[in-house]
């Protein structure tokens, strides 16, 4: 892949990761960006545009090994550590998210605000619960987000495939 093409996407992913993270501190706070600026979820897709190629050319450089380890490896050592909390902040968001579901998601059925497990009722909301349900899933999807445009952006600004080359030492083992 020539440069500036995996400069574009290093720049895109970075991006999207920077709204996702506009998007899901707003979330935190309680904020539903997404009731003004509705093409926010727009960033759903976004994140097949550029973790997609990083897959493919992930595996290509990487031998097919897809080695995470690798990866990492490639990237400076910053980088590999923001990486590891990125990852680990999005997975006690995903648990918090979900305690915070109470089971369903929010919907307006009948002009009424509810929550629904699978179209099924759970109870009424008010308009103050239905805003924060709804701020509560678009924290859950930007959480997710953050990691996803996160790695590509990394892969494709960070990463040479020198650093990921295990150092050999005189007999020829791997240090």
């Amino acid at each position: 892949m020539n440069q500036k093409l995996r400069y574009a996407l290093g720049v895109s992913a970075l991006t999207g990761f920077v709204i996702s993270l506009v998007v899901h501190v707003s979330a935190l706070m309680g904020f539903n960006l997404a009731a003004t600026i509705p093409s926010i979820w727009a960033l759903h897709a976004g994140v097949f545009v550029v973790f997609a190629p990083f897959v493919f050319l992930c595996r290509k450089e990487l031998g097919g090994k897809g080695n995470l380890w690798l990866l990492w490896k490639g990237v400076p050592n910053w980088v590999a550590v923001l990486g590891g909390m990125i990852f680990v902040y999005v997975v006690m968001n995903f648990l918090l998210f979900m305690l915070h579901t109470e089971g369903g998601m929010p919907a307006v059925q009948d002009g009424k605000y509810v929550l629904l497990n699978h179209g099924k009722f759970i109870r009424q909301l008010t308009p103050s619960e239905f805003t924060a349900f709804k701020a509560n899933e678009l924290r859950g999807f930007s959480g997710h987000w953050l990691l996803f445009y996160f790695v590509p952006a990394a892969y494709f600004l960070f990463w040479k495939s020198a650093r990921a080359e295990p150092v050999r030492g005189r007999t020829g083992t791997v240090l």
